[in-house]
């Protein structure tokens, strides 16, 4: 079950970048934006759509992928796209041509809904109702799955409990929870917000009314077997952990259902905090210091070799400044120490360690923020101007837009990481030019 454990694992990420870039590539020649978060069941959109509010609702038609965000999100049109949606309580009740991508506490397939191709879950608790259908694959990455519904083809799911009694054509794949384990107060339930559904026992149910068309292949510390009442296509396939996942005696481990939630809630809320803070400080600069950020933005892309260069100049020598600085207050401080009895010597390491921490914080969050504001405003900026003009000149948008396409393109394994290195070395050294610039004297021009 190694590789079930990979593709759980990196699925969400992965699917979320690829749909997002794939929307910006695709027939559409620009975006709609919905800040209310209603579109009503008159209304048809032929292009894709960003619709954001407290409360989304979605009644109407969207000729394109939709990308719906709010605390609750509820669909009830139709998407001749994909769905991407991510919230608190996420309902699905309309049809979907392509697929789905959910990241929430908790979704709801209702029974009318119709899927036509995958679903995508990461959260605490899925349900799939009966008389909802999904033409493919459904991949989970949660605490819970309730699949009442009707699934064309395989289900891979690390989750702790898992309840199949609808139909599934193709194979079962699941790392489950040990149904013996007493769960006891899960710490993170504290947390859940009003209307969460129930936990269910964990471990793996299948009722006798499921109709299983492949095997059922299943990873647990205990056999499960009984809990099985339907006789699967395929036969049932039982895997313990491995070896070095066993409990040595004594050791008490994390129940392994929850390691798959974990991942996935951990990667989440790492994007969901990295957003947050990016868009947050984004917003400050554009209310404090507009003229200088256009500056610091026309210096990137007038000159990004350049800007790269100086960048890597910047960050070494800020580091490596900052080192030599403290020794040098550290010497001070000793020195004057010894000459005037410790009185100066405290002074001189109150004051200069002080200023230096001061100056050090500044430029950490000059080098781990604003040097990817610089980049991510001017990339959203280009979009908006390629896709909707109309939009382009705004504040608000290019910032959402440009901020969104960095933190799903950083979340990237290794390609993330090369993009987070080039972003920080050109809105750097683009800071570090115009900072030449205003300390550069004016040249008077000659008495005739």
């Amino acid at each position: 079950m190694k590789k079930l454990t990979l593709v759980i694992y990196w699925l969400m990420p992965f699917a979320l970048a690829l749909t997002f870039s794939l929307g910006l590539v695709g027939s559409a020649q620009a975006f709609e934006f919905i800040e209310d978060g209603d579109l009503p069941a008159s209304e048809v959109v032929d292009d894709d759509l960003f619709i954001a509010g407290d409360n989304v609702v979605i009644d109407g038609t969207v000729n394109g992928d939709l990308f719906a965000f709010g605390q609750n999100v509820v669909f009830n049109g139709v998407v001749n796209g994909s769905l991407v949606a991510a919230g608190q309580f996420i309902e699905i009740n309309g049809e979907v041509a392509g697929s789905v991508y959910t990241g929430c506490n908790a979704a709801t397939v209702g029974p009318s809904a119709s899927i036509g191709r995958n679903l995508y879950f990461g959260g605490f608790s899925l349900t799939v109702e009966d008389g909802a259908t999904i033409s493919r694959d459904t991949a989970i990455g949660g605490y819970q799955a309730i699949l009442d519904g009707e699934i064309g083809r395989d289900v891979y799911a690390g989750a702790g409990a898992l309840a199949i009694n609808g139909v599934v054509g193709g194979d079962v794949n699941a790392e489950v929870g040990d149904p013996g384990e007493s769960m006891g107060p899960m710490p993170f339930t504290s947390f859940m917000p009003p209307g969460t559904p129930a936990m269910i026992a964990p471990g793996l149910r299948i009722s006798e009314s499921a109709e299983i068309g492949g095997k059922v292949a299943y990873t647990s510390f205990t056999d499960q077997s009984e809990s099985i009442e339907t006789t699967p296509g395929g036969g049932i396939v039982y895997s313990t952990p491995e070896p070095e996942a066993q409990p040595t005696p004594g050791q008490v481990l994390p129940p392994p259902q929850i390691n798959a939630a974990v991942k996935v809630g951990q990667w989440f809320l790492q994007r969901a905090r990295e957003l947050v803070t990016l868009l947050a400080l984004g917003a400050l600069v554009l209310w404090l210091l507009p003229s200088l950020f256009d500056k610091v933005i026309a210096k990137a892309v007038g000159k990004p070799l350049p800007s790269s260069g100086w960048g890597l100049v910047t960050v070494i020598a800020g580091y490596a400044g900052a080192v030599i600085l403290a020794g040098l207050v550290l010497a001070l401080g000793i020195f004057f120490g010894v000459l005037t009895l410790g009185g100066l010597g405290r002074t001189i390491f109150g004051v200069g360690f002080s200023s230096l921490g001061l100056a050090m914080a500044v430029f950490v969050l000059l080098v781990t923020y604003g040097s990817k504001l610089v980049i991510a405003f001017w990339g959203g900026k280009w979009v908006l101007g390629k896709l909707t003009p109309q939009y382009a000149g705004s504040k608000v948008w290019p910032l959402v837009v440009g901020v969104l396409i960095y933190v799903l393109l950083r979340a990237i394994p290794i390609l993330g990481w090369v993009i987070g290195v080039v972003v920080t070395l050109i809105g750097m050294g683009a800071m570090w030019l115009v900072f030449q610039d205003w300390r550069r004297p004016a040249i008077l021009p000659a008495a005739a």
